[in-house]
């Protein structure tokens, strides 16, 4: 029952960011709620694709970290918020008509731009909070999940 409701608040909060991008940036007559419920399902896959990666980043980071280090918050933010922001990037070109730059690709089309990404990055790691809770507050990075 945890997992309905970890990723019922993953859907409703990448569906609820998706839209405010889609509006802010897409001012065509679309269909821009339809549009932010298929929005929201890619960007629900892609955190399915790079799970593993994060999985795997995480692994590798956590097991180079000094014992007695906070491994699960360093390795939290080292791996899961840059990760994010390349999520959240290829969200941003999906969403945002017309071609854009190598830089405006990874870096953004402007303040506007940045800021959603960002805080699509936090929105992504509050989504978090109820497995982290269900886990009995353990992060879930590398090792552990084995």
């Amino acid at each position: 029952m945890d997992a309905i409701f970890y990723f019922g608040g993953k859907l409703i909060a990448y569906c609820a960011w998706c839209y405010m991008y889609i509006r802010l940036f897409r001012q065509e007559g679309i269909h821009k709620f339809g549009r932010g419920i298929v929005y929201e399902a890619i960007r629900l896959l892609l955190g399915f694709f790079f799970g593993i990666l994060i999985y795997f980043l995480s692994s590798a980071v956590i097991t180079s970290l000094p014992p007695g280090a906070p491994e699960n918050v360093i390795t939290y933010l080292v791996v899961y918020v840059p990760v994010r922001w390349v999520e959240w990037s290829i969200m941003a070109m999906l969403i945002l008509p017309g071609p854009m730059s190598l830089s405006q690709r990874i870096a953004g089309t402007g303040q506007r731009d940045r800021l959603w990404r960002l805080g699509g990055i936090a929105i992504s790691c509050i989504a978090d909070i109820p497995l982290i809770a269900s886990l009995g507050g353990v992060i879930p990075v590398g090792r552990i999940l084995c």
